[in-house]
């Protein structure tokens, strides 16, 4: 067993484990050298080859903890139907098809992707999705929308995603079935909109949906399920921390760590360091990975990020980063 897994068990291990979300990706050159390969980013995601190699990059180079799978929030609305493209400079452009239908025969390059990648590593392998609201906020706003969204841009909406909110739990469902099935060992739901949405919003459209994701996982197979209601207040990430049966709850880079005994006492943390941090000087970035580390001193942890690896990151902070966490 690893200490990731032991540790989302409720395990205190030491070392504390560690892996970073985006670790695979902009800041390493191994992967930019892929990167130029291909023109649409989406045409990376659906080439299993592709999908070993990135995933792989920064267990090879940093030995992560963890792997996680070299994927998008966004196949969840492609495989339900929707049309995707990643336009350099612009980010996702979606053509949304509200009448969600996942097939799963166009996710076969994802599934065929972890298979290979099982095959080739035994460090655990981490699946994952949007939330039902985060998948369908952008899937329903633009990239100009979604940057200065209001909350008047929500209530607007209501309706409509209240009427679609159920067909976008069950395609999160089943495209969390599928990566289950070939291989993944633990299961990160991201819901990384969280914070545009009120208490009673969230509630409806975060709370509600991940109680039957992570319900119907559990049903499958009894994997570790990881959330991370990104940027919510204090009482929502409360309230989240104490969804029945959900094992790990990441902690945004904005959550106050002297507040972490607010929250469900039996939870697994994971975070929170600023990836800011990683471009600062060695003291400040050393003094600050101290401070998390102390925060989680008797309660399991996996340290992380809170929020994903910046392109301008240099190799040397990480490993500077990884030497502290190792020899602590």
């Amino acid at each position: 067993m690893s200490i990731f897994i032991d540790t989302l068990k409720g395990k205190k291990t030491n070392p504390t484990p560690v892996w970073l979300m985006r670790q695979a990706g902009r800041h390493l050159p191994e992967y930019m050298a892929i990167r130029k390969r291909f023109g649409d980013l989406m045409d990376m995601f659906l080439d299993p080859l592709t999908i070993l190699e990135v995933s792989m990059q920064p267990v090879k180079r940093y030995g992560m903890d963890a792997c996680i799978v070299f994927s998008d929030i966004l196949i969840t609305p492609l495989a339900a139907g929707s049309t995707v493209n990643f336009i350099e400079g612009q980010g996702p452009i979606i053509k949304f098809n509200e009448n969600i239908d996942y097939n799963p025969e166009k996710t076969l390059p994802l599934a065929t992707g972890i298979k290979k990648i099982k095959e080739n590593t035994d460090v655990p392998l981490i699946g994952f999705a949007g939330g039902a609201w985060t998948t369908l906020f952008y899937c329903l706003y633009e990239k100009n929308e979604r940057q200065k969204l209001k909350s008047e841009d929500v209530i607007k909406k209501t309706s409509q995603i209240d009427n679609l909110i159920e067909q976008m739990t069950l395609a999160i469902i089943q495209h969390a079935e599928m990566q289950i099935n070939y291989g993944i060992d633990a299961f990160q739901i991201f819901e990384s909109a969280a914070e545009h949405l009120n208490d009673e919003q969230f509630n409806k459209w975060c709370i509600q949906p991940t109680k039957k994701i992570i319900e119907s996982i559990k049903k499958i197979k009894d994997i570790p399920i990881i959330g991370f209601p990104r940027n919510t207040n204090l009482a929502c990430y409360k309230k989240y921390s104490n969804i029945d049966k959900l094992d790990c709850i990441t902690l945004d880079y904005n959550f106050p760590l002297d507040k972490i005994n607010e929250l469900n006492d039996k939870i697994v943390f994971q975070g929170n360091l600023d990836p800011k941090h990683l471009l600062k000087d060695s003291l400040n970035l050393s003094q600050k990975i101290e401070e998390i580390l102390f925060a989680f001193k008797e309660r399991p942890h996996i340290f992380n990020l809170g929020h994903g690896v910046l392109p301008e990151t240099s190799i040397e902070k990480v490993e500077q980063m990884l030497l502290q966490i190792r020899s602590t």
